[in-house]
């Protein structure tokens, strides 16, 4: 079972503004389209394969009505008081296998769930989705996905519109760093690194690693800011790390932090 970052899911009231203020520090994005079954919409940036989707709710009525997608749940149960990352999603390209492997864990899975959205030049993308029930702690878990298009499909198509640019890794707010690494690198088969101290942060660190986008779990040793991002936001991600190599930036939009390293 191999597993990929497929994207960071950032909820946000209007994706459409996060364009001009991606565009701000370099980042192309554009509008994805809409979920017309579940009263979303997005505006997506490309980093590869790897991207984050600007998730925002054009109709609370349909989405409110969702009780199947854990995600327009977590979007509905937001917007619009509260902006920031949500979850994120890992592909596959065997989501039954994935399926399996988890159900002979015990793990509690719902789907998978079809879905599918029409882009601003009438294109029809199409996917699945498989929910997990299960959470350590009280962070969201990441949910599976499956493009019905080819990998080279997808990445000629998104050529135009990438950033030359890749995703380091995404940091995650959490009260027991080790535990959470152990059980999502038991479950999604990742490696998991060594321990360390991430003294800015004021936090003891352990990551998995991920093609796409490395994982890593922040757990507070002081008053820092995991620790207030706890104490305000609770559990989850909190931080995207984008390989750089010519500048320097940290900046908060939409109540998520993003960092040029």
């Amino acid at each position: 079972m191999e597993l990929s970052f497929d994207h960071l899911v950032h909820i946000v009231n209007r994706p459409e503004e996060t364009i001009e203020d991606l565009a701000t520090i370099g980042l192309k994005a554009n509008l994805g389209g809409r979920h017309e079954f579940w009263g979303t919409y997005n505006a997506l940036s490309y980093f590869g394969l790897s991207y984050i989707e600007f998730l925002g709710i054009f109709d609370y009525t349909i989405a409110s009505s969702i009780k199947e997608n854990d995600l327009i749940i977590q979007a509905n149960q937001w917007l619009p008081e509260k902006e920031g990352f949500a979850r994120i999603a890992l592909r596959t390209n065997d989501i039954d296998e994935v399926t399996k492997r988890l159900d002979q864990l015990r793990i509690k899975t719902i789907g998978p769930i079809k879905g599918k959205r029409k882009r601003e030049d009438g294109k029809l993308l199409q996917w699945e989705m498989l929910f997990i029930s299960d959470h350590v702690e009280n962070l969201p878990t990441p949910f599976i996905i499956q493009w019905h298009e080819a990998d080279e499909v997808r990445l000629k198509d998104i050529e135009q519109i990438n950033n030359p640019l890749k995703l380091q890794e995404l940091v995650f707010a959490v009260e027991n760093g080790e535990l959470i690494a152990e059980k999502w690198s038991q479950w999604f088969q990742l490696k998991k690194k060594a321990p360390y101290k991430d003294k800015k942060l004021k936090a003891n660190c352990i990551s998995l690693e991920l093609e796409g986008c490395n994982l890593v779990f922040a757990s507070p040793y002081g008053q820092g800011e995991i620790s207030r991002i706890l104490e305000h936001n609770g559990e989850g991600p909190c931080l995207l790390k984008i390989a750089n190599n010519n500048i320097v930036l940290e900046r908060e939009m939409f109540g998520g932090y993003y960092q040029f390293v």
